[in-house]
């Protein structure tokens, strides 16, 4: 294979990649605040999150389908132009700011959900096709930090836009991050004429495999209990990864903190992910993956817990401090979750599986921001915050009783405890 391993990745995938990060990364941190300022109450704000999740969910295994079909390099184009020209919509809601804004604000940021769904699994079909084993660790971190990236240029652009001009300009940052994600995958000499860099072991109907590949893929051979083991413990990261920015935006507001200040304060942490992730890609390929979810697990709850009493203690020093420490626990475990699912993957039917792998997430992205909501409207903030912290910590606990059964790699790549990816076929 020629090159190192991020250079071979790079301008196939990493640089879109990046690109449709800071898309997405310039949003998140204004997307309660947005809808606060539309007119929504900070519960309802935080159930427009948990909506968006639910409609992720909803669309996760079609994604997957979708991708087969199409080819992860020819999905990953439908899903930048998709994304990008929802956003108009949102730009058009929030310039509007009329009687029913708030209306299609919401309705295009759910319908934008499935186009994020097909975006994420396509880049991880595309890396699991032509990476080996000992390397998926180190590869897939890179992929999740690429959305580090983007989650610490995207807001650093929105707050110093948000300095000068209306909300509104950030989405608008984010349709030009998504066009200019579009450009490099169509520039044949950066990404390749069909994407491919060293191996190329994808199969199914999209890549020309064989009628044994697509009864394979129809079947999908997998371990369905090494896969649900491995999934709640997901399941638990993914709630607290999609609640932190909501928890961080209400306590943010709940604390006085101004839209800009939020958006740097989210910038802040993904920095401190982003010097962590590449540690962290080794690790997992080194001490194994189990190990990194467990930690990550840990100090990432760890940060919930801290944002409450460190912020009474400190004030907003306080609040940056447990912020930074969620981001070494969550810098940790940069693409734990697409390493998982990779080990877990079959050679064919790759996209299909994917597709159900991103179920466990995906229940973690509608759950974590309901749970979040239902909190904030009965109790306090306070609730909710020490919630997501608990479930994070709950989720390490799983991963520590069930792991051997998991049975995922551990030191060097190698496999302990099951078959290998694709049932041991590579």
């Amino acid at each position: 294979m020629r090159g190192d391993l991020y250079g071979r990745l790079f301008w196939p995938v990493y640089a879109p990649s990046i690109l449709f990060g800071i898309a997405a990364g310039a949003t998140v941190p204004v997307q309660v605040v947005a809808a606060i300022h539309l007119g929504a109450s900070p519960s309802l704000a935080a159930l427009v999150v948990a909506v968006i999740g639910a409609m992720q969910l909803l669309t996760t295994v079609h994604a997957g389908r979708f991708i087969d079909a199409v080819g992860d390099r020819r999905a990953m184009v439908v899903a930048s132009v998709g994304a990008g020209t929802l956003e108009l919509g949102s730009v058009a809601a929030l310039m509007w700011n009329g009687s029913s804004a708030l209306a299609l604000f919401i309705a295009t940021s759910v319908l934008r959900a499935p186009a994020l769904n097909v975006w994420s699994l396509a880049r991880q079909a595309f890396v699991a096709d032509r990476v080996a084993s000992n390397e998926l660790g180190r590869a897939m971190t890179g992929l999740g930090g690429t959305m580090r990236i983007g989650t610490l240029v995207g807001p650093l652009l929105g707050s110093l836009l948000l300095l000068r001009l209306p909300l509104w300009s950030v989405y608008l940052l984010s349709v030009a991050c998504a066009a200019l994600a579009l450009l490099v995958l169509h520039i044949p000499s950066l990404g390749g004429d069909d994407g491919r860099v060293g191996s190329t072991r994808a199969t199914g109907p999209a890549a020309g495999g064989t009628e044994h590949d697509h009864r394979l893929a129809a079947g999908l051979t997998v371990d369905w209990t090494r896969v649900v083991l491995a999934g709640v413990a997901i399941t638990c990261l993914a709630m607290a990864r999609i609640a932190q920015p909501v928890v961080i935006q209400l306590w943010g507001v709940h604390s006085g903190l101004s839209p800009a200040r939020i958006s740097f304060l989210v910038a802040v942490g993904a920095a401190v992910e982003i010097v962590l992730m590449f540690p962290g890609g080794h690790l997992k390929d080194r001490l194994g993956r189990a190990v990194i979810l467990v930690t990550c697990l840990v100090v990432y709850g760890g940060g919930f817990l801290l944002l409450v009493p460190l912020t009474d203690l400190l004030g907003t020093p306080g609040l940056v401090a447990a912020v930074v420490v969620m981001a070494i626990g969550n810098g940790l475990g940069a693409g734990v979750n697409m390493t998982i699912g990779g080990d877990l993957s079959p050679s064919a039917g790759r996209g299909r599986f994917l597709g159900v792998w991103a179920l466990f997430s995906n229940v973690g992205g509608l759950s974590g921001p309901l749970l979040v909501s239902a909190l904030v409207k009965t109790t306090t903030v306070v609730a909710a915050v020490m919630s997501i912290g608990g479930v994070a910590l709950a989720g390490a606990a799983w991963m520590v009783v069930f792991a051997g059964r998991i049975g995922l790699p551990g030191g060097t790549g190698g496999r302990r405890g099951g078959p290998g990816r694709g049932g041991g076929s590579r």
